[in-house]
């Protein structure tokens, strides 16, 4: 009986020591460390399908939160990318009135309802393009989801 005890507590450090090291490498690995900033902070992309826009966020005390306020920002911004694609195609918004401009941003860069979605995203964590710690992100939409959405609340 003792022995089949002592055989039994061996079998259970070994397998302690077999399956610990593995639990540890099913951790969530680390964001890949990107030593130059994306072309995309110098230069956004501009193609006959889709508007862009960029967001930034500096550091915050959770990183979840400073990418989802990056998100927000780079939403918000796309709103103003159309509007003012729009406007100076003079096709859709023929106001200035600074209420409707506000309310169709906030409308264009709402996610659920027209589709915006992150392409890519960034940390600066060491400040090769701006401040150490800052987050980057870039969003798009269709052009043709927005200027339905723009008709829609006209």
């Amino acid at each position: 009986m003792i022995r089949q005890k002592k055989k039994l507590g061996h079998l259970l450090i070994f397998a302690i020591l077999t399956f610990l090291p593995a639990c540890t490498g099913c951790q969530p690995a680390p964001e890949p460390v990107i030593e130059a900033s994306p072309g995309w902070l110098e230069s956004i992309p501009k193609d006959q399908t889709y508007y862009y826009a960029v967001g930034i966020s500096g550091p915050t005390p959770r990183v979840a939160d400073a990418w989802d306020q990056a998100i927000r920002r780079a939403r918000a911004e796309l709103g103003r990318v159309i509007i003012s694609h729009v406007t100076s195609k003079d096709t859709i918004i023929s106001t200035s009135n600074g209420k409707y401009v506000t309310q169709i941003v906030k409308i264009l860069s709402d996610s659920e309802l027209n589709y915006t979605e992150v392409i890519e995203r960034w940390a600066d964590k060491s400040g090769l393009y701006g401040p150490p710690g800052h987050f980057y992100v870039l969003v798009r939409m269709e052009k043709v989801r927005a200027e339905s959405v723009l008709r829609s609340i006209k």
